[in-house]
């Protein structure tokens, strides 16, 4: 009997799609309008020229009077660093390392003499959001009238540019470039008054389910804020993201991904040989991969003895699709480095927390 088509008819073979070649029937072509509907796919943006526009206008044009002096902000006058705007699945990451200065002029009233200078931040970063920036003032030339200058606008000036970094970092993480913000249909909920959908929406309540969750939960995995390994020589982590395992493999061992959560030079390969990460503060020798399932490597920091290298293992189990727990194992981990500082525990198991897995929950928005 001649097959079904979708339509409840029957087809004939010949009429039937044929192996290796492409049928408009099952392929999903892309929008002509180029739209990205509901965010669903990996989008980034470069935000710096969007950064310099806004410190620009927060900060760059502040004006005030205090004490018989004019003071005023005359711009941007040095942007260095990176800053960029990730959308995945509807979420917003965003991301920047930035080393800002605003020129400033005092103009004295009873002499009508002007002052020059710089308002220096050097490290506004996503690691520190929310915190009160580093900052400061730097005068031009060491008269008193500098110095007058340069006090008042730490005095009055710093505190109001203060608040306008606390509001460009709010903006770049409600999207930046272009004013992108919560989706749409996120929008629509919060006006209407519903929350939107998250996780727990979709878990059974129930009290005895709960518990017996958390149990099973309890008994499979230690969470990410697990605290650190006491037994030396050793690291045991147990890491959960919401992706798939091929996923975090990826961000693992495709170079050009490690590069992007690292922000620093790396050689990553997915196949065994040698790998370099960190620029080059970690590496070693990948000895095994099978994508999605285990990752060995002889493994090891610069600061360490020479020639001394752990060993990692690294495996992944997936209960149920979209949830993945990545277990590390690491051993003959030295208890000094080349220096005999006594850190090395610490510092490695650390390090795999928060600048490795936390960054690639962050960058690629696999994060619970």
């Amino acid at each position: 009997r001649a097959p079904l088509s979708a339509g409840g008819s029957s087809e004939t073979p010949s009429n039937m799609a044929k192996v290796g070649e492409g049928d408009d029937r099952w392929i999903v072509a892309e929008r002509q309008d180029g739209t990205n509907v509901n965010s669903w796919h990996w989008q980034e943006k470069d935000a710096f020229g969007w950064s310099r526009e806004r410190f620009a206008d927060l900060i760059g044009a502040i004006e005030f009077e205090d004490g018989g002096v004019k003071c005023r902000c005359v711009g941007v006058t040095a942007l260095t660093g990176e800053a960029y705007v990730n959308r995945r699945k509807g979420k917003i990451i965003c991301g920047y390392e930035l080393d800002l200065k605003i020129g400033y002029e005092g103009t004295i009233s009873e002499n009508d003499k002007v002052v020059k200078g710089n308002v220096h931040f050097p490290y506004i970063a996503d690691e520190n959001a929310g915190e009160e920036h580093e900052a400061r003032v730097l005068a031009g030339g060491e008269g008193p009238d500098d110095r007058r200058v340069k006090e008042i606008m730490r005095l009055v000036a710093l505190p109001k540019m203060h608040e306008g970094v606390a509001k460009f970092e709010k903006e770049l993480a409600a999207g930046g470039p272009g004013g992108e913000g919560a989706d749409p249909d996120e929008a629509k909920n919060a006006s209407s008054g519903s929350k939107p959908a998250t996780r727990e929406d979709f878990r059974d309540k129930k009290p005895g389910d709960v518990q017996s969750n958390a149990e099973k939960e309890k008994e499979t995995r230690t969470d990410k804020t697990a605290p650190l390994s006491q037994k030396a020589h050793t690291i045991r982590l147990t890491e959960r993201f919401y992706c798939r395992p091929k996923d975090v493999c990826d961000a693992l061992m495709d170079g050009n991904r490690v590069m992007h959560f690292s922000r620093s030079p790396a050689q990553v390969k997915p196949e065994p040989g040698p790998f370099s990460m960190f620029d080059g503060n970690i590496h070693g020798e990948t000895l095994e991969y099978v994508p999605g399932e285990k990752i060995v490597q002889r493994w090891r920091f610069r600061n360490w003895k020479e020639g001394h290298f752990s060993k990692v293992t690294i495996t992944f189990r997936e209960p149920e699709p979209g949830n993945c727990f990545v277990d590390l194992v690491q051993t003959d981990v030295p208890e000094t480095d080349a220096f005999d500082n006594e850190t090395v525990m610490d510092t490695t198991e650390v390090g795999w927390k928060q600048q490795i897995f936390e960054r690639i929950r962050q960058v690629f928005g696999y994060g619970a």
